[in-house]
């Protein structure tokens, strides 16, 4: 499957835009990508190792709030997208 890094993280992959994993829940796929990428880490998730509130995650368009949280079950066909809020005014 597809993680789908966007420009406001890729500082943080050396510039990857996408990655390429094997995973069964979402939690499996971010620990993946923190454990290949680890600067990552406090992007994605806090002190106690929870998803930040201001990064949404999408499994194929849908909100992983909307289905199992980190527990949504993953095929191999699947595309996580991340997203971090953006402030502005």
């Amino acid at each position: 499957m597809k993680v789908i890094i966007p420009t406001a993280l890729r500082k943080h992959t050396g510039g990857q835009n996408h990655l390429s994993i094997a995973a069964t829940t979402v939690q499996d796929a971010l620990e993946q990508v923190v454990t290949a990428h680890p600067q990552l880490r406090s992007s994605l998730f806090d002190d106690r190792n929870q998803l930040v509130s201001y990064v949404n995650v999408f499994v194929n368009d849908r909100n992983i709030r909307d289905l199992e949280n980190e527990a949504t079950p993953l095929r191999e066909t699947d595309e996580i997208l991340l997203v971090p809020a953006i402030a502005g005014g």
